[in-house]
Parts: structure tokens; C-alpha cells; sequence
């Protein structure tokens, strides 16, 4: 294992990944002597590739919210994304990078936490865990989540996602970046080819969706990835028109509906923390 340019890097027999210690966003993945199969990002279409977002998902209704009647301001995502991470243990496999709260946080979020990003190589891919620890004397109000990006390296068109089984699910509207309280019921033989059209209302977003793995594939050459999860909250698929690259993102929380209180004890999806409690949640990423 090395460090360039600020990353941490690690690797097994297989795969090699590389961590930015900034929002502790994961940069590259690959099999050994193969190709990144992330985003790289750019100032065109998205400047990111994989943020870790906490403590919020999604967008609040007017980019606030309350505790106690007293409002806080906070932008999409939360803000651990854009802060810089310590690395906490590593190994030549495995990387814990940490962040807790501090008096910049405590104004936008006034709660104490602990929060770490674990990434673990395995066999064919990489293992992500977030675990969140409330530090402070009350409960604590949190929402989770990756927003890693996949690079597409032919035409949008000739890739789809392959689901476990045909299903019929719905998929929660959007109105510009909030829950418009619509849903609208998507027909899936098994495979969703890809187009633009696809995301002209933002992202594709299922709430307790009824399946644990989704397979990024292309139509002729077949699988490239797989996201898998048996325990995410919601799941959203996200791409910007004509963007080369499509997000496959594992959530634990999501954005506001329009008519939100605006009290974040009881939003939607939000998860609840008991003083001194922790949890642990993630996904993995395959490469095919």
C-alpha cells in the first residue's frame, strides 16, 4: 500500500482501490491490471465520485429544517462530504477513516456524533460501512448514505440494469429536488434499458425496494458491476442528460416531500439514535 497525491490506496490479489481522505469519498476501483470502473469526475457534468452523505440524504424543504422549534440550515447531502477525514486503522486491505462532530458542525447539526467510513477489499470488489455513533446526552436524528458514480465507457443506450426478478414497483416523483408525494408504478421484465428520458424528473428513486442487488450491464458485452445491499432504506439511480456515467445510490434516509414540518425528528426515512448507541450499515460493489 502507497500514498500519492493525498490518497490512501490499498489492495489485495484482485482488486486495488483509492480513498480520498476529503469526505472520505472513494476515487478508484478496479480489478488489478483492469480498468477504474468509477466516474472520473469534472467540472461539465458532475464534480464528484463517490460522496458520503451524512447526516442528511437528499435536499430539506428550502434547505432547513428544526430541533425544538429552533431552525438550522443545511445544504443537499450534508456535510460530511466536504470534510476532511482522519484515517482512523488501516491495513493493506481495509481503511477506517473518521470524522466527529466539532464546533463548525454543531451550528449546522447540534448534535454529537462519530462517524466512519470503512471500506474493505474483497474478492471481486469492495465493501463500504458507515458507522454512526451519537455521543451526546439526547437522541440524535440522522440520515446515511453512498452516492458512488460508475463510468460508462460506450453509448447511455447500450447499457441496463438487471434486477434479481421481474417486479412491479413504484417509484417515488420528484419535484425539482423534493418528493412531490406522486408515485408512479414501473413495469421491470428482469431489465431496465437505459435512456435519458429515463431521468427527465431527476432520479430514479425506490423506497424499500424489494430486491438487494442491481447489475449495472451492458446489453452486448454483459455485466459490469453490481451494487448489493440487505438492508438499504431506498435506492436511487441518478445520471444528468448526455452524461457519460450512472449513479447507483444505497440510502439510508432521503430527500424532503414538499409538505415536510420541517421538524427532522420526524422526517421521513429519518433514523433515530439513542445517546451512546451506534449503528452500522453498507453495501458492496462488484466488479463483473
Amino acid at each position: 500500500m502507497n500514498e500519492m497525491e493525498g490518497l490512501v490506496r490499498i489492495a489485495n490479489s484482485s482488486i486495488i482501490a483509492a480513498i480520498d481522505p476529503n469526505g472520505a469519498e472513494l476515487v478508484e476501483l478496479s480489478i488489478i491490471d483492469g480498468e477504474n470502473v468509477l466516474w472520473e469526475k469534472d467540472g461539465v457534468f458532475w464534480n464528484r465520485i463517490a460522496p458520503n452523505l451524512f447526516p442528511i440524504v437528499g435536499r430539506l424543504n428550502n434547505d432547513t429544517y428544526t430541533i425544538d422549534g429552533k431552525q438550522f440550515s443545511m445544504s443537499q447531502h450534508g456535510f460530511a462530504r466536504d470534510r476532511k477525514f482522519s484515517v482512523e486503522s488501516r491495513s493493506e486491505e481495509a481503511v477506517t477513516l473518521f470524522l466527529s462532530s466539532d464546533q463548525e458542525t454543531l451550528k449546522i447539526y447540534p448534535f454529537s456524533f462519530e462517524f466512519r467510513v470503512i471500506y474493505t477489499l474483497q474478492d471481486s470488489g469492495i465493501h463500504v460501512q458507515y458507522s454512526v455513533k451519537n455521543t451526546g446526552g439526547g437522541e440524535m436524528p440522522y440520515s446515511v448514505g453512498g452516492h458512488p458514480g460508475f463510468g460508462l465507457s460506450d453509448e447511455f443506450s447500450n447499457y441496463e440494469l438487471r434486477f434479481p426478478a421481474p417486479l412491479r414497483i413504484e417509484r417515488h416523483l420528484l419535484e425539482g429536488s423534493y418528493f412531490s408525494g406522486k408515485t408512479e408504478t414501473m413495469k421491470i421484465e428482469g431489465k431496465l434499458p437505459l435512456s435519458y428520458e429515463l431521468f427527465q424528473r431527476d432520479a430514479i428513486v425506490f423506497i424499500k425496494p424489494p430486491f438487494n442487488t442491481l447489475t449495472l450491464a451492458h446489453k452486448v458485452k454483459g455485466p459490469v458491476l453490481t451494487v448489493s445491499s440487505d438492508q438499504w432504506d431506498a435506492l436511487g439511480i441518478w445520471t444528468k442528460r448526455d452524461a457519460p456515467f450512472l449513479c447507483i445510490e444505497p440510502w439510508w434516509g432521503f430527500a424532503d416531500r414538499l409538505d415536510t414540518s420541517g421538524d427532522l425528528f420526524v422526517k421521513a426515512g429519518i433514523h433515530i439514535l439513542e445517546t451512546n448507541k451506534q449503528e452500522i450499515t453498507g453495501f458492496s460493489i462488484t466488479i463483473a
